[in-house]
């Protein structure tokens, strides 16, 4: 008998945050940037929207990462495809962010996003008011776990 997480937005948020932390150990520059990541975004989706939030990480970024996130499902795999895609500190925290916002996207089963094949195709479909209602919701619940978890175990940036 296998034993399903009570709550799996936390379990996923757990994985990320997990995936983070083994990847980076040694670059802490990236974990403190992803920790800011995470405390800054969740308040541009609730206000943006998520289409336009994904737009901003994709602009600062780029979308391979992303596209790669949409077809690979375990956080641990797209932290390390992140530091072998040779991105700055800044951009690494921006891409790890939005490709776990992809992820969960996909693994909570958003209908009608979750087979998105492409970041462009994924904002394509975010465009109708039913799927962006749902997937912002769902979202905003991870994204509330991954933000509490990076507070909770990487260092603030130093300024």
């Amino acid at each position: 008998m296998s034993v399903r997480p009570l709550d799996s937005t936390l379990d996923l948020a757990l994985r990320c945050v997990n995936s983070v932390r083994t990847v980076y150990r040694e670059k802490n520059g990236v974990t403190q940037r992803f920790r800011t990541r995470c405390r800054q975004l969740i308040s541009l989706i609730y206000y943006s929207g998520l289409a336009y939030t994904l737009a901003y990480i994709a602009s600062k970024a780029g979308t391979h990462v992303l596209d790669y996130a949409l077809n690979v499902s375990e956080p641990e795999k797209i932290a390390r495809q992140v530091e072998q895609a040779g991105l700055s500190e800044e951009e690494a925290s921006y891409a790890l962010y939005g490709a776990f916002l992809l992820t969960a996207l996909k693994q909570i089963g958003v209908p009608g996003v979750s087979d998105a094949a492409t970041f462009l195709d994924l904002l394509r479909k975010l465009n109708y008011p039913g799927t962006t209602l749902v997937a912002e919701g769902k979202i905003l619940r991870f994204g509330e776990w991954l933000k509490r978890l990076a507070e909770a175990v990487f260092e603030a940036e130093r300024t």
